[in-house]
């Protein structure tokens, strides 16, 4: 399940706006309140398998006078992924939530 999770984190960011690596690492802490947290080395496996499978592209940039930053850019596709993503969690979310807060026949 956090496989597909941190997937969904990334494009959930870059549905916004391009972003590169670290960017990505601190956006996700920052705004989840510190209660997520990736370390930015297990952050590329995920970004690689999303460019593999033509959900994002990657645009370098120079940054200085010699240093070049990827920045990841949401395509097309991984929005139409993101979006079936975002309702299986929701669908899981509500499910979880109504075996939480079901009070059976006996007690009506």
């Amino acid at each position: 399940m956090k496989y597909g999770f941190i997937d969904v984190l990334i494009l959930l960011l870059l549905k916004e706006e391009d972003m590169y690596g670290y960017q990505i690492v601190q956006e996700i802490e920052n705004r989840s309140n510190s209660k997520l947290s990736i370390k930015e080395g297990s952050l590329y496996g995920p970004l690689y398998r999303l460019e593999n499978k033509g959900f994002v592209s990657v645009n370098k940039k120079l940054v200085g006078k010699r240093r070049f930053r990827n920045y990841y850019h949401l395509e097309t596709l991984g929005l139409e992924y993101l979006n079936i993503s975002l309702k299986s969690f929701n669908d899981l979310k509500d499910g979880i939530d109504a075996i939480e807060n079901w009070k059976g026949k006996e007690n009506e």
